[in-house]
């Protein structure tokens, strides 16, 4: 008995040892594989130094170097420091990190934008035996009073769960908003309430796919010039989802807004219930893998238009199952009261790159074909109140119990209505 408790503790011990050891050297090879491809993909620069290591935890310094530019900014280099601290485990590590405040940009940064700091979090753990990797960034709340604004920040959390080499798993995010008021209390302000994002995504020949995004935003106010602009949102609901069927990529577009006020003086307009639900697609999978790959590598401009010209081969479809809303404006060019409805589907078919010299050409191309429902006194208060009694005796409207009804087909640059010739 004492002996194989011998050999079992020994084993075990092992065993401890060898994970220990697997764990630190996991660890700085997936360093290593992730330095590399980030400054082949990017022209930031990333370099890590090790400040200090024992058999259990490892500090390290990470720099990185890079533009505003590459994310859509003003230019401007930048160079920001973070603090890495990593906890090794057998075939579990973990970590935390965060820009470190006294060195490169960032100090200068927090300086001009009158803050001292901003508390934030980014934390990892990695399990080696499921090959599962779990991240977040969380920020929490802070507030500062400028000359003219009062900033309230309210928790933000970013969290993801993927494999070890992130290339397929899930993301999401949280944001319980924020308020940005006049600081001379005249009641002008921005104030947003809970953003939430999430998304599934998945690596296809070296680009990543989004398979599904989701986002939302509860309430977004906004007051200027003491109340004369007003606008309001609420529920703004959307989701996305691709879909392969038949070897060709389909996105489904799917949006629901629940109101949305805007008011300028004493204009006003108000939009209720809005619903969308649409697909979009039909091109190639194949062509459209080989076109996202492209983007990541330096191609010419004609392996460039010979790909698009692949992935429209079999022409870009649009499904618009419905689209309805209920508005109510009296904005002068814009005065409307009733609620529409929307269906039907339009078709892009195959054509030439170099047939095509500008958008409208492309009406050649186009077919469609679109159900209208609309109640009858939508334009009742707008100059086009005439133009529609027109269009229901001439027969392109049908009129009936209070909606006004038809069929739009446009087809080989000819346009119809309830069958009619529209010249």
């Amino acid at each position: 008995m004492f002996k194989k408790s011998v050999v079992f503790l020994t084993v075990l011990m092992v065993s401890a040892v060898g994970g220990q050891f697997f764990s630190q050297y996991q660890y700085q090879r997936q360093v290593e594989q992730l330095t590399t491809k980030l400054n082949e993909q990017h022209a930031w620069s990333y370099q890590q130094s090790l400040i200090s290591k024992d058999w259990f935890t490892r500090q390290e310094q990470w720099q990185i170097e890079g533009n505003f530019a590459d994310l859509g900014l003003e230019p401007q280099a930048f160079t920001i420091m973070l603090q890495h601290k990593i906890s090794f485990w057998p075939l579990w590590l973990s970590g935390e990190w965060q820009v470190d405040e006294q060195q490169s940009d960032y100090q200068q940064w927090l300086q001009s934008n009158q803050l001292s700091s901003i508390p934030h979090l980014g934390q990892w753990q990695a399990n080696l035996l499921t090959q599962n990797l779990k991240q977040s960034l969380s920020i929490d709340s802070f507030e500062h009073n400028y000359s003219q604004v009062d900033l309230n920040f309210h928790p933000l959390l970013i969290t993801s769960n993927s494999d070890l080499d992130f290339a397929k798993g899930t993301a999401s995010l949280n944001w319980q908003g924020m308020e940005l008021d006049d600081s001379s209390q005249n009641g002008d302000h921005i104030h947003l309430q809970q953003v939430s994002a999430s998304e599934q995504f998945s690596q296809r020949q070296g680009w990543t796919l989004v398979e599904s995004a989701n986002w939302s935003i509860e309430q977004l106010t906004l007051q200027l010039e003491q109340g004369n602009t007003l606008l309001d949102l609420q529920n703004l609901v959307v989701s996305n989802q691709f879909s392969e069927q038949q070897q060709r990529a389909f996105m489904s577009v799917n949006s629901s807004l629940e109101q949305f006020n805007f008011k300028e003086a004493q204009q006003r307009f108000t939009l209720n219930e809005l619903i969308l639900t649409s697909k979009i697609g039909g091109v190639p999978m194949q062509s459209l893998i080989a076109l996202a790959g492209a983007n990541q590598q330096q191609r010419s401009e004609q392996d460039l238009d010979a790909l698009v010209q692949e992935l429209i081969s079999e022409g870009i479809e649009w499904q618009l199952e419905q689209l309805a809303l209920k508005i109510n404006s009296n904005f002068q060019d814009l005065a409307m009261v009733g609620d529409i409805k929307l269906s039907g589907n339009a078709k892009l078919l195959p054509f030439e790159l170099n047939a095509v010299n500008s958008p409208l050409q492309l009406l050649r191309y186009l077919d469609l074909n679109v159900e209208l429902d609309a109640n009858d006194s939508l334009f009742n208060y707008s100059p086009l109140s005439a133009y529609i009694m027109a269009l229901r005796n001439a027969g392109y409207l049908v009129h009936q119990d209070g909606r006004d009804q038809s069929k739009l087909i446009f087809n080989d640059s000819e346009f119809t209505m309830n069958s009619l010739p529209v010249n």
